[in-house]
């Protein structure tokens, strides 16, 4: 065993040196104090009312008004018309100029932002949005109900109606008002009502879908100026946005840096004001050695999940074999694994979720690391020889990619990496079959129920083609969905779990990531990383005094 860890770890330094990298009730919005995470999901099924804050001028003492802020992330965009966007990621770059209909405060509770206020009705099957009077889109055009429903249809329309739900009908009852007519009750409807990112239907119908998928008109604080695909996209401050007194700051960058001695270099040197993902130990203590303090949060929803993703449904490849599969985890040392994909600073997980996730089960237990049982499955299953395939993935995923690829080699599978961009593996990713595997990276969740419905279920945008979705993963998972009790949702979403990695492996989660973000002193109040991974608060950031 010693000598098969030594072997591994030898692969996986070269594989690394290849990729450069070692009845109702109302409530306000986010609340000092509040009713936990576990409650918020549950209380929803007894209905009621949630309230925007009264929009009241912000408090602006000390708070500088003007100057740039820049911001560099190695995630790059893939679209800004989210009703077609496969990766929640996009968010974050759209966020300063389109507005989410709600957000989420740090317990788990959601609570209208661009809409005024949101009502549940259980016996009715509705969930009713009632919007903000005098809203504009910065090309002039009102955010009226016919504009918000005409957005929510354009995700029905665009193959995404689970991610909202699988509403039966959405209708525009008066001028400020929608309704969304549900045929069965669920208890996230806040949820994934609130992440519904709201664009102006006045654009769309002048220039078209190709035009708003690289440009974006919204009611954010800060209006759309420029994008330069892989490289940047460029903001100014909306004078007429709807909170009076923000946003602070006169204009926005976000540039994409993939190269990690570059993002380092920008921030150091003052060329960058904030710099966005950092995961290696050496790194961040380079950065922090320097006089900077990482911001942001340590829990389930401010992590990504390194994975892979199998072809488990196809009978045309290896993969499509449970036995191959579990033969395969075998040869994974998950400890040693994920501290090389995590810099030292990560973990290993036996279920896609983090340790306080309300997917992961305490009794959980790893594939034991057993690489002689790995070749002798494999055998068994009528491969003695191993057999060659591929390892689809991106550029920020590559060390994933080598990492998995080291593991294969020894049970003498030989995979050849092949690096795509990032739409291209989307568009893989809704075709029929793959001939390999898929090495990505995705967030990870409190609640995974909406993230486990929309990428792995049959009812989600993508996967259909490779993902297996036995019962045993289904039937919990939307029952987890529907429970009335927080107890039954997370029975649900164990079972679930187990499901998906343990018992058909249709997923393999090699690390889990808990990404590091540095600001210059003087930028306050961004708030990344403070709820999420996507949600942030540009117009309130400012340069202090």
């Amino acid at each position: 065993m010693k000598k098969t860890k030594k072997s591994l770890a030898l692969l996986m330094a070269a594989a690394m040196a290849v990729t450069g990298l070692a009845g109702c009730s109302k409530s306000t919005p986010a609340p000092t104090t509040g009713a936990p995470a576990a409650e918020s999901a549950a209380t929803t099924a007894a209905g009621g009312e949630s309230s925007a804050a009264e929009s009241a001028a912000p408090e602006t003492t000390g708070k500088q008004t003007g100057g740039s802020i820049k911001i560099s992330t190695p995630q790059t965009l893939n679209t800004f018309f989210m009703p077609q966007s496969s990766s929640t990621g996009d968010r974050f770059t759209a966020a300063p100029v389109l507005e989410s209909l709600g957000r989420v405060d740090a317990d788990g509770n959601y609570y209208p932002w661009l809409a005024e206020e949101f009502v549940t009705d259980p016996d009715a099957l509705t969930f009713t949005i009632k919007l903000r009077d005098g809203v504009k889109f910065h090309d002039g055009s009102v955010c009226d109900a016919d504009a918000v429903a005409w957005n929510i249809q354009q995700y029905i329309d665009n193959g995404k109606a689970s991610e909202i739900g699988s509403p039966e009908k959405v209708e525009v009852v008066d001028n400020l008002t929608v309704k969304i007519q549900y045929s069965e009750w669920a208890n996230n409807w806040d949820n994934v009502i609130s992440d519904i990112f709201i664009c102006s239907k006045e654009a769309y119908e002048k220039n078209g879908v190709e035009w708003c998928q690289i440009n974006c008109v919204g009611t954010g604080p800060f209006e759309f100026v420029s994008y330069v695909a892989d490289n940047s996209v460029k903001y100014k401050k909306n004078e007429n946005y709807r909170i009076e007194g923000q946003p602070y700051v006169d204009e926005l960058e976000i540039d994409f840096i993939s190269d990690l001695n570059t993002r380092v270099s920008s921030l150091l040197n003052k060329e960058v004001d904030v710099a966005m993902k950092f995961e290696n130990s050496e790194i961040i203590n380079t950065i922090k050695t320097a006089g900077f303090e990482s911001i942001g949060q340590r829990n389930a929803n401010v992590a990504d999940i390194k994975h892979i993703i199998w072809n488990s449904k196809s009978d045309k490849h290896p993969m499509g074999d449970l036995k191959v599969r579990q033969a395969v985890m075998h040869c994974i040392d998950w400890e040693n694994v994920a501290l090389t994909l995590s810099g030292g600073l990560g973990e290993a997980t036996p279920l896609f979720c983090t340790k306080d996730s309300w997917s992961y089960s305490p009794d959980a237990e790893f594939y034991e690391y057993n690489v002689e049982l790995g070749k002798q499955m494999l055998a068994e299953a009528g491969y003695p020889d191993g057999f060659s395939t591929k390892i689809y993935t991106t550029s920020q995923n590559n060390d994933t990619a080598t990492a998995f690829q080291a593991c294969l080699k020894l049970i003498n599978i030989d995979a050849a990496v092949e690096t795509i961009d990032s739409s291209a593996l989307a568009a893989m990713q809704k075709e029929d079959d793959i001939d390999g595997f898929i090495a990505n990276r995705g967030a990870s969740k409190m609640d995974f129920t909406n993230n486990y419905i929309r990428l792995y279920s049959s009812e989600g945008i993508k996967n259909h083609g490779i993902m297996l979705r036995p019962a045993e993963f289904e039937d919990p998972l939307f029952a987890a969905r529907s429970a009335k009790t927080i107890e039954e949702k997370k029975e649900n979403l164990q079972k679930a779990a187990k499901a998906l990695v343990q018992d058909y492996v249709m997923i393999t989660p090699l690390s889990v990531v808990y990404y590091q973000t540095f600001a210059q002193p003087n930028v306050k109040d961004i708030g990344i990383y403070s709820v999420n991974l996507e949600q942030w608060t540009p117009e309130a950031m400012y340069i202090a005094e």
